[in-house]
């Protein structure tokens, strides 16, 4: 038996990005994992849900998990559990966790995209260009091993940091199971009318931050509206606000859209489904994703999917979207007004999504990730594989 300790601290009391991956791969681990000891950490302040598990002990600390605790306090309380693997959710591991450890990476918009730092005081900014490099890069060049959520996330990591591709593990994600189990109804949020959506629309879900590629998905959306008969047609924008709300709702001031614009914020996950069963289409052309769950969320829920061709999604969407690029504003206008006009084409997704989310499964995810720490465990202490 194995003490395997696991970072859970993005797990939050709202259902989103990291912490959904904590919570289903916690989940699917527990059930498939009777002979190894789990320890959890989580930050103090989660009063959310936890995976029940006899083999299962959670940990609270007030360390937020992007921060120099993260480096250092971590150290200390990772060392006293007498760990004999440690795995890290995010690209930032203690300096000394007295174990080997493999580390989640989901993407590098920290790196990638400086402009995620914009809108903060100047020392935060500037802790924002020192420490996410720094950080990353030492937890990385430590990990006995890394997973990446997707083929374009792993390829990052090569790219940035030269690690070997024998060290790097693809292991997709999956769509939630709370989101699609049979307590999931999409009548279970009430009527239209408890979200006020409007009659007819298209759907985003997510985060309005820089790399999400808010301000060409709204030209694309406006130059669709000069079509005739789209009077009605709305955009519903479902999501955690930002600091950068004033960038969007400005630039719909300009294109003259402000009106068809419908901010919902935060729907949590018996609220979203109401929203794609009653959509014409998502539309997802975000610039830099490490893997995107509202595309699948949508296929669950038959609806047609525009999707940016660029990082993973089009590995996530295969043929059961349309795929535009990012920085194509006509191009994404077409493909709204072929969702919109097209029967033939919106069936055919339909069918094709259903088929795509059988690639996807978190009991998959679990038993590769189980993979992953028992070829660590044997190379670190040369014993076989539990």
């Amino acid at each position: 038996m194995a003490r395997i300790g696991i970072d859970a601290r993005y797990l939050e009391n709202e259902h989103t990005g990291i912490g959904r991956y904590s919570y289903n791969l916690l989940a699917h681990l527990l059930e498939e994992d009777d002979r190894n000891a789990y320890w959890i950490v989580l930050r103090d302040d989660y009063a959310g849900r936890l995976p029940a598990g006899e083999n299962a002990t959670y940990i609270r600390v007030p360390y937020a998990p992007i921060s120099p605790a993260s480096l250092l306090a971590m150290s200390g309380k990772v060392r006293g559990l007498g760990l004999d693997l440690w795995h890290a959710h995010f690209p930032i591991a203690p300096l000394l966790p007295g174990a080997p450890f493999l580390v989640t990476v989901h993407d590098l918009q920290p790196l990638r995209v400086p402009t995620l730092g914009a809108g903060r005081p100047l020392p935060l900014r500037v802790a924002y260009r020192v420490f996410y490099p720094l950080a990353y890069r030492c937890t990385l060049s430590r990990a006995k091993a890394v997973v990446a959520v997707s083929q374009a996330t792993s390829r990052e990591v090569r790219e940035c940091f030269g690690i070997p591709l024998e060290r790097i593990h693809v292991i997709h994600e999956a769509l939630d199971d709370r989101f699609q189990g049979p307590d999931m109804p999409a009548g279970k949020a009430g009527g239209r009318e408890a979200i006020a959506l409007p009659t007819r629309f298209l759907l985003y879900v997510g985060a309005t931050l820089p790399h999400k590629n808010i301000g060409n998905m709204l030209r694309g959306f406006a130059r669709a509206l000069r079509a005739p008969g789209r009077d009605d047609l709305c955009l519903v924008m479902a999501g955690r606000e930002s600091r950068f709300e004033k960038d969007w709702q400005n630039l719909a001031r300009e294109l003259g859209i402000a009106d068809r614009i419908r901010r919902v914020g935060y729907i949590d996950q018996a609220g979203l489904p109401l929203l794609y069963e009653r959509a014409e289409a998502l539309l997802y052309v975000s610039r830099h994703e490490g893997f995107g769950f509202p595309p699948l969320e949508a296929m669950r829920h038959g609806l047609p999917v525009i999707a940016a061709s660029h990082g993973s999604l089009p590995e996530i969407v295969g043929s059961a979207g349309l795929l535009v690029d990012p920085d194509d504003v006509d191009g994404l206008a077409d493909a709204i007004g072929d969702i919109l006009e097209k029967p033939d084409l919106r069936e055919r997704l339909r069918k094709e999504g259903a088929r795509n989310l059988k690639r996807f499964s978190w009991r998959k995810a679990a038993r590769e990730t189980l993979e992953v720490y028992e070829r660590v465990l044997q190379q670190t202490s040369g014993r076989r594989p539990c």
